[in-house]
């Protein structure tokens, strides 16, 4: 097994590098570490609307981004490491134990009281430190999975946090759990990510490892993928499942009186392709007609409604009336 510790910190660059040498280099296996500037990563099969706050995730600006693999939505920043297992095991899924003992009794000799808890988590006590999924691909295995080691818990609960309106679809659902830093449970509180990765390495390999880097051709292979795949729309939000979304509002109009809206949407490939707005018990042809088409986004809607006559003729602030759709 070879080990390539990417420099890039790029979600969709590493999401791809990881598809690519899972897909290349066939003869050869790899343990891939790597570290992602803010950002969201979502399972394959996942309805992305119904896993993050469009609203909060927009206005900060974090990426998301769709793996190839199975599993719930994780947040991602520079103090949380990912490690990947690409290896050739034949055309079943490998159990999860072969990836996630190593790592545990690792963390183990590191002084660090972690478990395997449910298939594909690894926690101390009670609290989430890491998350797992694989895939399998011509009898190759790619198993990846995080670990929590500094993380901003605030931010990823916020970004994470799911909308209060009531969606239906069969896409598969994250399982919330509580969430822990691997640090916070060292006995030297000092420890850098950086020592922390090489403590790591050191305890898997105790005999040495050889480690490579992509070639020139490598990362021009993989930057096509992320141009063709990973950084588009198209496969991070419109290859979400199709949902229907509801959500009754009371908002304030500028003079204090109430304004009951009810709002309908059918969501196609990340589109609205349905929307129905109902305002103190009458549909609004007006309302439903411009959002009608739309991407599904705050900012979407938010530029919308701006260009409308509504906000205006019922005096609503627009941001109001926009996290109603959301």
């Amino acid at each position: 097994m070879k080990v390539l510790d990417s420099i890039n910190t790029d979600v969709y660059f590493n999401l791809a590098m990881e598809e690519y040498l899972f897909k290349n280099n066939l003869d050869t296996e790899y343990l891939l570490l790597w570290k992602n500037d803010n950002s969201i990563v979502l399972g394959k099969h996942q309805n992305i609307f119904e896993e993050i706050n469009l609203k909060a995730v927009e206005q900060a600006g974090v990426p998301v981004a769709r793996r190839n693999t199975g599993g719930g939505t994780v947040f991602h920043d520079t103090n949380n490491l990912n490690y990947s297992f690409i290896t050739n095991q034949g055309d079943v899924f490998a159990d999860y134990d072969q990836f996630l003992n190593p790592v545990i009794m690792a963390l183990n000799e590191m002084g660090v009281p972690a478990r395997k808890r449910r298939t594909s988590d690894i926690a101390i006590g009670e609290q989430k430190i890491s998350g797992s999924a694989q895939t399998v691909k011509k009898g190759r295995v790619l198993h990846h999975g995080t670990l929590l080691y500094d993380s901003d818990l605030s931010l990823l609960k916020n970004l994470l946090k799911t909308t209060t309106g009531k969606i239906t679809s069969k896409s598969v659902k994250s399982v919330r759990s509580d969430v822990t830093n691997i640090k916070k449970h060292l006995t030297d509180q000092t420890m850098s990510l950086e020592t922390f990765k090489n403590t790591l390495l050191v305890t898997l390999f105790p005999d040495g490892v050889e480690k490579v880097s992509l070639t020139k051709q490598d990362i021009e292979a993989v930057e096509a993928l992320v141009n063709e795949k990973y950084a588009q729309w198209e496969w991070n939000y419109g290859q979400s499942p199709k949902f229907s979304f509801e959500k009754d509002c009371t908002i304030l109009n500028k003079k204090g009186k109430e304004i009951q809206l009810a709002v309908k949407l059918e969501i196609y490939k990340g589109c609205i392709a349905k929307c129905e707005v109902i305002v103190d018990g009458l549909v609004n042809a007006k309302l439903s007609e411009r959002l009608t088409g739309l991407k599904y986004g705050y900012g979407e809607i938010l530029h919308q409604l701006e260009g409308i006559g509504f906000t205006k003729e019922n005096e609503l602030r627009v941001d109001c009336l926009t996290d109603c759709f959301l």
